[in-house]
């Protein structure tokens, strides 16, 4: 087609849009836009109904970094209320531009600065957001549910100063409810002042409405609503669809997976190892960067073991999912951690680390230290019920003490630090 017969077709293209575009005249509000929807239909959000989809969760021990996450069943807005010991309750809202949350999977809240030591007790009130048709209002009326108001509970948060400390690790859970049910037994018996979950708590993230049954409240239990949880990423949630989505199911300092944190004689590092594969590998379909990552946590970790609450612990421990060593390793398997053990050790030595406490292998092991390997590693099982552990950590000012026990409540280890 030449010029002039382009420009003369284009009218009756130009005329075409002109006509499509018409039938759908969004300025002419006297147009009713959804002729095809009944009047009262719910649009978009949620109807009047149970907010709340099981307990809640304290994530992120530090004093200066505590969230709360709430699971919904429904599309929700709210905030949490809190109270310091039996003091007045405080309103905490979770405001973004001007707006306040709004949800169908989970509410997030970051607390303030808690004073050290104290029972802070903690509630949500909720209420449901719909859109409802109404004729000749433009895709629907906002309307909200009754407010609801969550059960009172409450958790210690963690005291710095304290003499001793303890500490209950999970890892590599990947959803076996057996497991996880187990695991919540003995960590309510040991009463422990954190619980650190030490990743693979899933398969993948593949579905959003599934992730607050993976990370918060798996079989449906609560497992962290009267104690804080520290999260660490495993490599499997970083797979999957959703995997961009579970900041808002997790909760640690500037939604980052590597953070610090200290409870009595313990320093805590968290890091994030990422996946186990180079990021070059096609099961990543070119989304991978976790070299990137590792690298700017190395930058961090130079940073934060200078800081007084870390440098003058008596024992100091890194949590990290993948092993920052590993023996009797295949090639090709298990390669993710030779990166992060080279950017990351000379840093960790040199601070002090005695120990990393990691998973991934879903095989028990104790490494104590050795000519080529300069810092003591502890590895949980798991996932099956056979093979899963719970390591439990005391600590005062002159030891560290760490019992790996089975799911029967026998012990796998007993293993003892001096500082």
């Amino acid at each position: 087609m030449d010029r002039r017969q382009f420009l003369a077709a284009s009218p009756i293209v130009i005329g075409a849009g002109a006509s499509v575009a018409s039938a759908q005249d969004y300025s002419d509000y006297t147009k009713d836009p959804r002729p095809d929807v009944p009047e009262g239909t719910c649009t978009a959000g949620s109807l009047d109904g149970e907010v709340f989809a099981g307990p809640p969760v304290v994530s992120g021990p530090g004093s200066d970094c505590v969230f709360i996450l709430q699971p919904l069943q429904r599309t929700a807005t709210g905030h949490l209320e809190y109270a310091v010991e039996d003091g007045e309750w405080n309103r905490v809202e979770a405001l973004h531009a001007g707006m306040r949350p709004m949800s169908e999977h989970v509410l997030k809240f970051r607390l303030p600065l808690l004073p050290a030591g104290k029972r802070i007790r903690y509630r949500v009130v909720a209420h449901t957001i719909g859109w409802i048709k109404v004729r000749q209002f433009y895709h629907g009326v906002m309307q909200a549910g009754k407010p609801q108001t969550s059960s009172e509970r409450a958790f210690n948060s963690l005291n710095p100063a304290a003499e001793s400390t303890s500490f209950a690790v999970w890892n590599d859970t990947h959803e076996n409810d057996e497991t996880i049910a187990a695991l919540q037994k003995q960590t309510t018996e040991l009463k422990p002042d954190f619980l650190l979950w030490n990743g693979d708590q899933s398969n993948d993230c593949h579905f959003e409405r599934d992730m607050s049954g993976q990370f918060l409240t798996p079989s449906g239990l609560a497992i962290a609503d009267q104690r804080p949880l520290a999260y660490v990423r495993g490599n499997h949630e970083c797979r999957g669809p959703a995997a961009w989505s579970l900041p808002e199911f997790t909760g640690s300092q500037n939604d980052e997976f590597y953070y610090g944190f200290r409870s009595g004689p313990i320093a805590a590092l968290v890091m994030d190892t990422g996946e186990d594969k180079a990021d070059s590998h096609q099961a990543f379909g070119g989304t991978a960067a976790y070299a990137n990552m590792q690298q700017a946590q190395a930058e961090w970790l130079k940073q934060i073991v200078k800081e007084d609450w870390f440098k003058s612990a008596p024992h100091k421990i890194l949590f990290c999912h993948i092993p920052l060593w590993i023996r009797r390793q295949k090639p090709g398997v298990f390669g993710g951690h030779s990166l992060c053990r080279k950017l990351w050790s000379p840093t960790l030595i040199d601070a002090g680390i005695k120990l990393v406490i990691s998973g991934h292998t879903h095989t028990h092991h104790w490494m104590p230290i050795r000519d080529d390997q300069p810092v003591a590693q502890l590895i949980g099982g798991g996932p099956n019920p056979a093979s899963a552990t719970l390591i439990h950590g005391t600590a005062d000012a002159k030891e560290i003490r760490l019992r790996v026990l089975k799911l029967d409540g026998t012990s796998a280890a007993d293993i003892r630090l001096p500082a």
